[in-house]
């Protein structure tokens, strides 16, 4: 029994370089896959209005900032 304890506890601190490229990797596939999805629903719907309104509203509130 204490032989498989200290085994799960060094399988728990092994070495864990890359983790955060994996996460890394992870984020960008999730954002390109949004950016996929959005980009056909603009195509398909005709929503370039929606997107011209939302980034001009966008544009004004980071001009009035500064």
């Amino acid at each position: 029994m204490l032989a498989l304890w200290q085994r799960w506890l060094e399988s728990a601190h092994r070495d864990e370089r890359g983790q955060g490229t994996v996460e890394y990797f992870l984020v960008i596939l999730a954002a390109t896959a949004l950016a996929v999805i959005l980009f056909k629903w603009v195509q398909s719907s005709g929503g370039t209005s929606i997107i011209d309104t939302i980034l001009g509203k966008v544009v004004g509130w980071v001009s009035s900032q500064f």
